[in-house]
């Protein structure tokens, strides 16, 4: 579906009337402080491009970004409210989450109509006013520092923020749906994620580690080239409470902005939350396997699904992490008293 440029748009006070080879008018659209957004997109690439308009019709800016102070300004003015709350109360916090009822539909309502393009923009120029102090670091910079601990209180300050070996076992973690686990880069604790966030550009998955009471996040972005044979790449790793984002690429800036937009667009995330289980050694067997494999065949299921056998074990870090933690290896932990049965792809060497 496409549409006309509006015969009164105009630039720079001259009218504008025709689009370069390839583009099209996708829609127009309300957005913040009086604004209107003009969706382009081309035919060959699919590219999505956002022009914005003043009430008369007079195209500001091709970016969000590079509206000018005043209109910037009053774009601040309209969004920070709602954004401001959602950061401080969903984004980084582990505890107290906020009712349902009091997530700012209405103040976010503006954000939430806009097409994923202009909605991305307008957090873009939010976050990069109020987040001044983001740290971004490639990960070889921890990777390669010393992991001995310090010896007085002023090399303490100048230290890492995190063990290279534990920020090691994260990068390798690799998403596993709703049960992916991973080292807490804070106290070496296996976590499993609260949240899996599919996104656009690459899936992300919320981790809270409640012995530090604190919430970070990895994103995995989605590879240009898709191949059977090609391996899902490390994570970016985003710690909102420190400020600071550890990836190479040129999503790792974005990724904030990214969570930010899925939050907007999935409130009822609240209550996944408040359901979220933490990581339990018995749910793999530990202290109780042969009980397990009971339940899970009185429940018809069968025993591929049990997690030692399942992807998870593999796909996540939990092997790497469980070491770090100190925690028995995988063939300890396998249940060792289950009786094998008869008929069960097992040759029977007894004779009538």
């Amino acid at each position: 579906m496409t549409a006309e440029l509006p015969a009164s748009l105009r630039r720079d006070g001259k009218p504008l009337r025709q689009l370069y080879p390839g583009w099209h008018v996708i829609g127009r659209h309300w957005a913040p402080a009086g604004l209107d957004v003009l969706i382009l997109r081309h035919r060959q690439t699919g590219q999505d491009v956002c022009w914005w308009l003043s009430p008369d019709d007079n195209l500001l800016a091709c970016h969000a970004l590079a509206l000018d102070a005043h209109w910037g300004g009053r774009v601040m003015e309209a969004v920070t409210p709602g954004l401001q709350q959602l950061s401080t109360t969903l984004l980084g916090k582990v505890t107290p989450l906020p009712e349902e009822a009091h997530f700012p539909h209405d103040a976010l309502a503006p954000l939430a109509r806009l097409p994923h393009a202009a909605c991305l923009q307008l957090i873009g120029l939010w976050f990069r006013t109020v987040c001044t102090e983001l740290r971004l670091l490639p990960p070889s910079v921890l990777l390669e520092q010393d992991d001995t601990p310090p010896e007085d209180e002023e090399a303490e300050d100048n230290s890492p923020p995190f063990s290279p070996k534990l920020i090691k076992a994260l990068l390798e973690t690799r998403p596993a749906g709703p049960h992916t686990l991973t080292c807490s880069p804070f106290s070496g604790r296996i976590v499993r994620a609260e949240l899996t966030m599919p996104t656009e550009k690459g899936v992300a998955c919320r981790f809270s580690d409640e012995r530090n009471g604190q919430t970070f996040y990895l994103f995995w972005p989605t590879p240009a080239e898709k191949s059977e044979s090609q391996a899902t790449p490390a994570p970016l790793f985003y710690h909102p409470q420190g400020q600071l984002l550890i990836g190479d690429g040129p999503l790792t800036p974005l990724v904030p902005i990214f969570l930010l937009a899925w939050f907007i667009n999935h409130p009822h995330c609240i209550e996944e939350l408040k359901h979220a289980r933490p990581f339990r050694l018995e749910d793999y067997g530990v202290g109780r396997a042969s009980a397990l494999w009971e339940e899970h065949e009185e429940a018809g299921q069968s025993q591929t699904s049990f997690p030692f056998s399942s992807k998870l074990w593999v796909q996540s870090s939990i092997l790497e992490a469980g070491r770090i933690a100190g925690l028995p290896d995988r063939e300890q932990l396998t249940p060792q008293n289950h009786e094998k049965k008869p008929g069960a792809g097992h040759e029977n060497h007894d004779k009538p």
